[in-house]
C-alpha cells in the first residue's frame, strides 16, 4: 500500500478536484450504472457498479467503498493502530488475539507463500527498513543485510484459531503483495451482496470484475513509460494485477533500486521488464504478480507451466526493444501493440528438483 505523504501536493488537490467534480455520476447509456472515484489506500479507487436501479447502485458502490477503508484500517502498515501494525509490533512468542477478518487474509498469503515456493513473501519488513524503502532508501551494510534477514521469512508468523504469534525479534509482515488484492475481494463481495448486478473495481491499477458485465478491455502498459500501452487484455470475469518497478523505487547515490525484494537474497529482485497476471481470484493475482516478477521472467514461465487456468504477460525490455511472453490460455484475448509476441509451450509438469522447498509451519496450540 502507497503511503499518501509520499504523493505530491499537487497530486492530491488535482484528486480532490475529481472527486468533487464526479464523485457519483451515470453513465449516459443507463442511469442504473453508477461511476465513483475516491482516494483510499494511498491511491485512487474507480468503480463502475450497475444494479436494477440507480439507488441500488449507489448503495452497492458505497458498500465497495466501505469495504476498502476497512482493509485498510486493518492491514495499513502506514497506520500506526491498524490491527497489523499492532501484530507487528507484539511481543516475541506472546501469542496475540486477532480478529477472524485478519486471521483470514493471513491464511490466504501464507497459502500462496506455500504455492510459489516462498517467492510471494510478505515476512519482510526488517528487509523493507534495512533498505529504507519507505523513506529515502539507503544501501545497508553487509552485517545489517544479514541481521534483516535472519527476521524475515513468513515461516516465522504462527497462526491458530483466533491468534497470531510472532516467533523472532524484528520480523513483520508487509501488506504490499496481497492487500489491494484482499481488498479488491472484498470490495466486490460486498457490492454483490448490496445486489449490484456488475461491479468494475479498478484500485491504483489492479481491475477486479465481478458478476454479469460483459466483456470488458484491460490496458496493458509499458514496463517504462506507464502512460504508454502496449498491450490489452480481455476479461469477463476475475483479475487483472501488474508488477514492475516504474512507480516506486529509490534512488541510492545515483542508483536505481526497486521495491520488490527477493526474498531468497534479501535484495531488490532484477528490473527486468513487469509481468501482468489474470486470475479468478484479486487475491492470487495480487500475489502472484508480485511472486513472478521476483523469479523472473524464465524461472516464472516455469512455474506457471505446472498450473493450467493462471495466466500471465511478460513483458522484457531490453533497450529500445521488448519481448512480450504470455501463457497459452490468453490466446484471443491478448491484443498486443507493441514488441515482439510469444506464447509459452503447453503446460507442462515441472520437475520437483526445480522448485524451492517451504518447511511445515507449525499451528499454534491453544488449549488442551
Amino acid at each position: 500500500m502507497t503511503n499518501p505523504q509520499t504523493l505530491p501536493r499537487f497530486l492530491w488537490y488535482c484528486l480532490a478536484l475529481i472527486i468533487v467534480a464526479t464523485g457519483v455520476s451515470a453513465c449516459e447509456a443507463d442511469e442504473n450504472v453508477v461511476t465513483r472515484r475516491v482516494v483510499v489506500m494511498g491511491t485512487v479507487l474507480e468503480l463502475e457498479v450497475a444494479a436494477r436501479d440507480r439507488e441500488t447502485a449507489l448503495t452497492a458502490s458505497q458498500a465497495a467503498i466501505n469495504a476498502v477503508e476497512a482493509v485498510d484500517c486493518r492491514l495499513s502498515t502506514w497506520r500506526e493502530e491498524s490491527e497489523l501494525s499492532r501484530l507487528n509490533r507484539a511481543g516475541v512468542g506472546v501469542p496475540t488475539t486477532i480478529s477472524p477478518q485478519l486471521e483470514a487474509d493471513l491464511r490466504v498469503a501464507r497459502l500462496w507463500w506455500s504455492e510459489t515456493g516462498g517467492w510471494f513473501d510478505p515476512g519482510v519488513a526488517s528487509l523493507v527498513a534495512a533498505w529504507d524503502l519507505r523513506g529515502g532508501g539507503r544501501l545497508p551494510a553487509p552485517p545489517e543485510l544479514v541481521a534483516a534477514r535472519s527476521a524475515a521469512g513468513f515461516e516465522y508468523m504462527l497462526l491458530g484459531p483466533g491468534v497470531a504469534q510472532r516467533s523472532v525479534e524484528g520480523f513483520g509482515v508487509e501488506e504490499g503483495g496481497f492487500g489491494k488484492g484482499i481488498a479488491l475481494n472484498d470490495a466486490a463481495r460486498a457490492a454483490v451482496e448490496a445486489e449490484a448486478l456488475c461491479a468494475v473495481i479498478d484500485l491504483g491499477g489492479q481491475v477486479a470484475v465481478s458478476g454479469a458485465c460483459g466483456t470488458r478491455t484491460v490496458e496493458i502498459a509499458h514496463p517504462r513509460r506507464r502512460d504508454h500501452v502496449v498491450a490489452r487484455v480481455n476479461l469477463n470475469s476475475g483479475s487483472v494485477a501488474t508488477s514492475g518497478n516504474s512507480e516506486r523505487g529509490v534512488v541510492v547515490d545515483g542508483v536505481t533500486h526497486g521495491h520488490l525484494l527477493d526474498p531468497t537474497t534479501g535484495r531488490p529482485a532484477p528490473d527486468w521488464g513487469a509481468v501482468t497476471v489474470v486470475a479468478s481470484d484479486p487475491v492470487a493475482a495480487d500475489c502472484l504478480a508480485t511472486a513472478l516478477f521476483v523469479m523472473g521472467p524464465q524461472r516464472g514461465a516455469e512455474w506457471l507451466r505446472a498450473r493450467p487456468g493462471l495466466e500471465a504477460v511478460f513483458s522484457e525490455t531490453n533497450g529500445e526493444s521488448m519481448i512480450i511472453t504470455a501463457t497459452p490460455g490468453l490466446r484471443g484475448r491478448l491484443v498486443v501493440f507493441e514488441g515482439t509476441l510469444r506464447y509459452l509451450a503447453p503446460q507442462r509438469q515441472v520437475r520437483e528438483e526445480g522448485e524451492q522447498k517451504i518447511p511445515e509451519i507449525a499451528e499454534i496450540k491453544t488449549g488442551n
